[in-house]
């Protein structure tokens, strides 16, 4: 990889680094019961992390099982190796339209949670097993479910911020 191309990609890690974290602190801020911030800037914020976390996932060349060679310098500039939690945000917004569509058609006939803030065992008391989860958000865990997809946020959160703690010690030291 190209110097010049590398330096623009690590701009753009620490820059989705600093949209994620911008968006948890958005969630924090609901969560907190801060009279400004809505449901509605809730799931935003949520959704752009989610978003987030893949264009970070993609530009670290994370597939669901395994790396992509051409990414290769750019995680080696960050430090990331083996096993990473991004990659279970790696293409998740891809092809949103038949996702949706294939989950309607599984979660019919079945109580359908959307855009609700509330622990996932207290969805499975008051629905049932048969609940499925469009968007979810459990604040007791902070996990987030999407189309009955578990995605743990604080974990994520962790990894981004050593990521960007990563390339910011390696810029200021230049």
């Amino acid at each position: 990889m190209e110097v010049g191309s590398l330096q623009m990609q690590v701009r753009e890690v620490l820059r989705q680094c600093d949209y994620a974290l911008e968006s948890v602190r958005g969630m924090n801020a609901y969560l907190a019961g801060d009279a400004s911030a809505t449901v509605t800037a809730f799931w935003a914020h949520s959704q752009n992390f989610v978003l987030s976390a893949g264009l970070l996932a993609d530009l670290l060349g994370a597939e669901r099982r395994g790396w992509r060679k051409e990414s290769k310098e750019l995680r080696h500039y960050f430090g990331v190796t083996g096993a990473w939690h991004l990659k279970d945000f790696a293409d998740f917004y891809r092809d949103y339209a038949s996702q949706l569509e294939n989950w309607s058609v599984e979660a019919a006939g079945g109580m359908v949670v959307d855009a609700t803030v509330m622990p996932f065992e207290k969805v499975l008391a008051n629905y049932g097993a048969s609940a499925r989860c469009l968007r979810l958000f459990d604040p007791l865990t902070f996990k987030l479910y999407y189309l009955d997809t578990e995605l743990d946020v604080q974990a994520t959160v962790d990894k981004i911020v050593r990521l960007y703690k990563a390339g910011m010690a390696k810029l200021e030291a230049r």
